[in-house]
């Protein structure tokens, strides 16, 4: 029976040794220990009762993170420059792997996967004869190691959204041919797929494909900062934000009793003491934005 490569299996940290169906989850949304390593990507779909686990061999070519913040522009008179009032952050994380395959047991195990995470994009319906009733809508658990995970929840990948996914089928790398029921009826019957399978059936599989997907974040714990000590919100577990390191206030570094800027940084003036109010109107310009919205102003030194 073909196996995987050595390094194939050791990705899977020996957990899987050839083609078999994902396996599901019952009680958690925990990620496997490999996921946690970084060898493999792993998703999870929480939208569907007994999850499967989606897992590809690491091959990442390349990963973005972008938080993209939103601001409302308020211009009051006489005043040169508007206030800029935060209304919200957006985090996507962008990611592209590569699935080779490298033998006819590691194609199918990238058909399979590639076909639950395919599937998976789509919601949860409570009757099957009807398009419109939606029970859930398709949400993911996503594992990378530290650099695709949840602060919070330890052992879980970050909650996120799939914005659609691409599939590059690289036809100029050929493809694998299998035939269930001829000389791969062994691999196919060991994985259990021989009773859902057509005999006579030829399955293509190319030998190289290339997927890339963005993961629209959906925050699970508190984001910002405390207005009086200056401690990150995300609570306890969570401030190693966003990456599961740093992140960490010094607690002999006591918060600031001078005035805090809620507009912008005021510029440095030569005369002026780090940190202190540069004048008169600046020290209005903060007293009136922070009466505005409700906010008390420390006192100066």
């Amino acid at each position: 029976m073909p196996k995987f490569f050595q390094t194939e299996t050791a990705a899977h940290a020996g957990g899987k040794q050839t083609f078999q169906n994902v396996k599901f989850k019952k009680n958690d949304f925990n990620s496997s220990a490999p996921a946690e390593a970084g060898t493999l990507l792993e998703i999870i779909p929480v939208h569907i009762k007994r999850p499967p686990i989606i897992q590809f061999i690491a091959y990442i070519d390349s990963m973005s993170d972008k938080i993209q913040s939103s601001h409302t522009a308020e211009q009051p008179f006489g005043r040169t420059d508007p206030f800029y009032i935060w209304s919200k952050s957006k985090r996507t994380i962008g990611i592209s792997w590569s699935l080779p395959a490298s033998s006819k047991a590691m194609a199918l195990d990238n058909l399979n996967n590639l076909s639950w995470l395919m599937a998976s994009l789509y919601p949860s319906y409570k009757e099957t004869g009807t398009a419109t009733s939606i029970a859930a809508s398709p949400l993911f658990r996503v594992r990378y190691a530290n650099l695709i995970s949840s602060p919070t929840s330890d052992g879980q990948g970050i909650l996120c959204v799939i914005q659609g996914l691409n599939v590059t089928h690289d036809t100029s790398m050929g493809f694998v041919s299998i035939k269930p029921f001829q000389d791969d009826f062994g691999l196919i019957k060991a994985a259990g797929f021989e009773n859902s399978t057509n005999a006579g059936k030829n399955i293509l599989v190319p030998k190289l494909m290339k997927l890339n997907c963005n993961l629209d974040i959906v925050h699970d714990h508190s984001l910002g900062w405390d207005f009086n000590t200056g401690q990150w919100r995300g609570g306890l577990g969570a401030t190693g934000y966003p990456y599961d390191f740093g992140l960490v206030r010094d607690t002999a570094d006591m918060p600031s009793s001078g005035p805090v800027y809620e507009d912008a940084s005021p510029p440095a003036t030569a005369n002026a003491a780090p940190g202190s109010i540069h004048n008169k109107k600046d020290q209005l310009d903060v007293q009136d934005l922070n009466d505005d919205r409700g906010i008390e102003t420390p006192p100066t030194s």
